[in-house]
């Protein structure tokens, strides 16, 4: 996975900004993660058993892509809030879609906690995709965090950063093609 920019300790205690070590921020992020991981499971239980370790999974490169923006003042916080959208989000999208037929049958729900090869493939694909979003240019990657991670819409992101509607929507269709493209 990588990060980029320089790591430098932040303001106030427990405070993180984009200028703390690189390794040193990757190490508390994951030893966060590790020290949390029941918590955090248990609030993405919430969205189904088959679901928990991606969850938790997607929490954590928004947490990683959060805090390469802006100041993370309280980690934890930020674990259980991003856990907790995600799992939200799942429930969401599930009942929308309704129950696929595989589903319905309970065929095709694997533990990924059984399968290491499946967690391999999760933690290559994780870093795949942070390799691509570090790739993109700067704008549309501004972009895609604020719509993505900050949850923002498409107008209050064109307000922000002194854009079009148009240029936002422009920027999102690229940044998505460009993720598709890279997990071909």
């Amino acid at each position: 996975m990588e990060l980029s920019g320089p790591w430098a300790p932040g303001k106030g205690r427990g405070a993180w900004t984009v200028a703390q070590s690189k390794s040193k921020f990757e190490l508390d992020i994951h030893r966060a993660f590790a020290e949390r991981r029941r918590q955090l499971q248990a609030i993405a239980r919430r969205a189904g058993d088959q679901d928990v370790e991606d969850i938790v999974q997607d929490a954590f490169l928004k947490v990683v892509e959060t805090s390469q923006r802006q100041e993370v003042r309280k980690l934890d916080n930020l674990m259980s809030r991003i856990v907790r959208c995600v799992a939200i989000d799942r429930i969401r999208r599930r009942s929308t879609r309704g129950p696929t037929s595989t589903d319905e049958a309970g065929e095709g729900l694997v533990d990924a906690a059984a399968d290491p090869e499946r967690t391999l493939m999760g933690a290559q694909r994780l870093e795949r995709v942070m390799a691509t979003i570090q790739t993109m240019p700067p704008r549309r990657r501004e972009v895609f965090l604020l719509h993505r991670i900050d949850e923002l819409t498409y107008p209050q992101i064109a307000r922000r950063i002194g854009i079009s509607i148009k240029a936002v929507e422009k920027h999102m269709h690229l940044a998505m093609r460009q993720l598709s493209d890279s997990d071909d």
